[in-house]
């Protein structure tokens, strides 16, 4: 199997300062559909806990898992300081490393790309089937491959800099390029910089283009009954355009259903 992107703890960091006061736009999204599930919810990639204390805060039993420790000691900070009791541990998408059975099972912000081979893109839709009772869902995004933003972004260097609540101003730089034509996989470069603009943390790790049609064929031999797309969170139909695909994959709702085979 290929790796998972890991946060290291300079990086870990520095995500969740630069989230902490930004609203992605799938907040509402997430919450709304956790505070409907008929039972518990499971969010994959839960990070440092921008959507996961959400959650909590709503009175939705939720665990989460993530496969950097660093992001989930970030995590456990916050809810300590909330006084929220979180129930997360590192995990991986393919074997997420839990025996219970949820009602919804979220992966929000793209972070199924993460995941850039096939056999490990349908070992994550099996294993959250897995984990979903009969009539349970599977919920995500990811991006929306647009040429002209691969041709516009990447290669170059981009700049970020937040200011912490003690002011002090971080930053950090992130480069994008191709890593592998052929299986439409990208490369991501980032580095942490000082006042004087010397490099003091680097870390690559790589992500798969998962095009509308591609995430389809893949909800299509996986072990789920049903699924549909939208573009954006807003529920319109997926069209030239988009920005973000969100994918709605539903279990069966027959306990005498089989799943087919692998």
């Amino acid at each position: 199997m290929t790796g998972v992107n890991e946060y290291t703890e300079p990086f870990a960091r520095f995500y969740e300062e630069r989230l902490r006061d930004t609203t992605v736009g799938d907040e509402a999204f997430y919450r709304e559909a956790a505070a409907a599930a008929d039972g518990p919810v499971l969010e994959g990639a839960c990070g440092t806990g921008r959507l996961y204390l959400a959650l909590l805060r709503d009175g939705v039993d939720a665990d989460g898992f993530d496969a950097s420790p660093a992001m989930l000691d970030v995590l456990r900070e916050k809810a300590d300081t909330a006084d929220l009791d979180p129930t997360v541990w590192v995990g991986d998408f393919r074997s997420p490393g839990v025996d219970r059975l949820y009602d919804l099972v979220v992966v929000p912000y793209n972070s199924l790309a993460a995941l850039t081979t096939v056999d490990d893109q349908l070992a994550a839709l099996k294993a959250a089937h897995t984990l979903l009772r009969p009539g349970g869902r599977l919920l995500f995004d990811v991006y929306v491959p647009r040429q002209a933003v691969i041709a516009d972004s990447f290669g170059e260097w981009r700049e970020t800099s937040v200011t912490t609540d003690d002011g002090e101003t971080l930053q950090a730089r992130t480069r994008t390029t191709v890593a592998d034509e052929v299986a439409q996989t990208y490369r991501a470069e980032r580095e942490l910089l000082d006042g004087d603009g010397e490099v003091t943390a680097q870390e690559t790790y790589l992500n798969a283009h998962l095009p509308p049609q591609q995430v389809e064929l893949l909800a299509r031999v996986s072990p789920f009954a049903e699924w549909r797309s939208a573009s954006g969170f807003d529920g319109q139909p997926l069209a030239d355009g988009a920005d973000v695909q969100v994918w709605d994959l539903r279990k069966t709702s027959s306990v005498t259903s089989v799943d087919p085979p692998a």
